[in-house]
Formats: C-alpha cells, sequence, structure tokens
C-alpha cells in the first residue's frame, strides 16, 4: 500500500510539472488577448481626442469669422454715423455704395480662398468620421473574433492537458507492467 502511494505521488508530481506549461500557455494567450484591449480602448481614446480637437479647430474658425463679419459691421455703422453728422445724405449714400461694392469684392475674394478651404475642412472632418468609423468597426469584429476564440483556445488547452494525462497513464502502467515482468 505505501508503494501504491508512493507510485500515486510520483505520478501526480510529474503530471503537477507538465501542467503548469499549459497554464502558463493560457496564461499568455489571456496577456495577449488583454493587451489587444488595452490597444483598442487607446486607439479609441485617440479617435475621440482627435475629433473633439477636430471640432475646435473648426468651431474656433467658424467664431473667428463671426467676429470678423461682426467687426466690420460695427466699424461700417460707426463711420456712416459719423459721415452722417459730418456730411450731407449724399455722402451716406456714397458711402452706402462704396460699402456694396466692397462687399461684393470680399464675397468673391471669399469665394476664391474661404469657400474651397472651407470645402477642404469639411471634407477631411467627412474623412476623419468614416475612418473613425472604419476603426470602430474593426474593432468590434477584433473583439468578436476574441470572444468566440478565447473559448477555443480554453478547450483545447483542456483538451491537451486530459490527453497528455491519459498519455502519460498509458506510459506508467505499461512502465509499471514492464518492470513487473522483470521481476
Amino acid at each position: 500500500m505505501a508503494a501504491n502511494k508512493k507510485d500515486s505521488n510520483s505520478t501526480q508530481n510529474t503530471f503537477n510539472f507538465v501542467d503548469p506549461f499549459w497554464d502558463s500557455l493560457a496564461n499568455g494567450l489571456n496577456a495577449f488577448f488583454a493587451s489587444q484591449e488595452r490597444v483598442e480602448n487607446l486607439t479609441i481614446q485617440a479617435l475621440e481626442y482627435q475629433k473633439s480637437a477636430w471640432e475646435k479647430v473648426t468651431g474656433n474658425l467658424n467664431k473667428i469669422e463671426e467676429e470678423q463679419n461682426k467687426l466690420v459691421k460695427e466699424v461700417r455703422e460707426n463711420i456712416k454715423q459719423n459721415i452722417q453728422n459730418v456730411s450731407s445724405e449724399e455722402s451716406s449714400k456714397t458711402y452706402d455704395q462704396w460699402n456694396d461694392r466692397l462687399d461684393e469684392i470680399v464675397s468673391r475674394i471669399q469665394k476664391l480662398t474661404v469657400t474651397p478651404y472651407k470645402a477642404n475642412l469639411n471634407i477631411l472632418s467627412q474623412s476623419q468620421k468614416q475612418f473613425e468609423g472604419l476603426i470602430k468597426g474593426a474593432i468590434n469584429t477584433q473583439e468578436k473574433n476574441r470572444e468566440q476564440l478565447k473559448p477555443l483556445f480554453e478547450d483545447s488547452i483542456n483538451q491537451l492537458k486530459t490527453t497528455q494525462k491519459g498519455l502519460f497513464d498509458v506510459f506508467e502502467s505499461n512502465a509499471n507492467a514492464a518492470l513487473s515482468l522483470i521481476k
């Protein structure tokens, strides 16, 4: 009976020696999956930061344009009032005509410069949204794949452990049988 206990302990020790290999492999796979998740989260954070920065740039450009228009309007009104106070009604009309022509020139300049710039900003914004959508789609696919693969890896490792233990048990019983024939 003591011999059986000793044989059982050596079998258990040998199997416990091989078991950590498979556990280590499983832990490595889990660490790999966890690192993928961290990279995905960092990528999403970077995309959100980029989106926020892009929205701020676009918003600030719009605010600058609004403030410029407001300032030009105020300056024009002040000049018009000064002309009306100092000069005749005719001078005020001339000033209005001059402003109308200036507005036409500014409008043409904006069509040549600002409009393409805004169109480029709009295209860049749309491209950023599409890129973000593609990245998020890829991340979702990767998450689904990981969810499907993780149990398969775990089952495979458990099957390998069981198979290895079975092979070891067969080897041990054959070795014991061979030893008993020699005695």
